[in-house]
């Protein structure tokens, strides 16, 4: 999904919403899918791949997918690369930590889009990550806000949907509660997606 705008905090809000609604069913069946065979050694890097970084990589390009996708074995092509770009970012990661945390916080921002360039745009780990820092550079408070604004938008609409049927029927509660609970990664999903895309338009990759 393209819309031409700068990536900013109600950005990310609206358009996590609006694709992680729009795709709610294939990102639902697939995250059923992903479940059920995520205790399957080696199939499961496939299913994580295809789940977490291939499917909001189309998401965010507005392209249609399967929940079948999960399990392309053209997912695993790079399970080498991939392995070494997460290892890298979770270094980073905990060596932020070191400096008090905040650090941690910051490289997780500016490594966060390295796998998806790593498949998206086939470069190396190391490339991946130095991409990502740059098309994250100035822009890491709005990602990192727009992400935790995002998540808190949900849980203030559950308990205010919540608290509201709690009035009518306990039962009703449980519903919309679960509603809710199963909306939320698909949307979750869908705002990594959002946040790639306008990423990498914004940096004309």
């Amino acid at each position: 999904m393209s819309t031409g705008e700068p990536l900013s905090i109600v950005g990310i809000i609206k358009n996590s919403i609006e694709l992680g609604l729009k795709n709610f069913i294939p990102l639902f069946i697939a995250f059923i899918l992903w479940v059920l065979t995520v205790w399957i050694p080696y199939l499961n890097v496939g299913t994580s791949i295809g789940l977490f970084v291939l499917i909001p990589i189309k998401i965010g390009k507005g392209e249609s997918f399967s929940p079948m996708d999960i399990f392309n074995k053209e997912n695993r092509k790079y399970i080498g690369e991939f392995f070494l770009t997460v290892g890298f970012v979770m270094l980073g990661f905990y060596a932020g930590i070191l400096f008090f945390i905040i650090p941690a916080f910051v490289i997780g921002v500016a490594w966060g889009q390295a796998t998806f360039l790593l498949f998206d745009k086939g470069l190396d780990p190391i490339q991946a990550i130095k991409k990502s820092n740059e098309i994250t550079y100035g822009k890491k408070w709005i990602i990192f806000l727009g992400s935790l604004a995002l998540v808190i938008c949900l849980i203030i609409a559950a308990f205010i949907l919540g608290f509201i049927s709690g009035l009518i029927s306990e039962y009703l509660t449980y519903l919309i509660l679960f509603v809710i609970y199963v909306t939320f990664f698909p949307i979750v999903i869908a705002s990594h997606g959002y946040i790639y895309n306008t990423l990498i338009k914004e940096a004309g990759l």
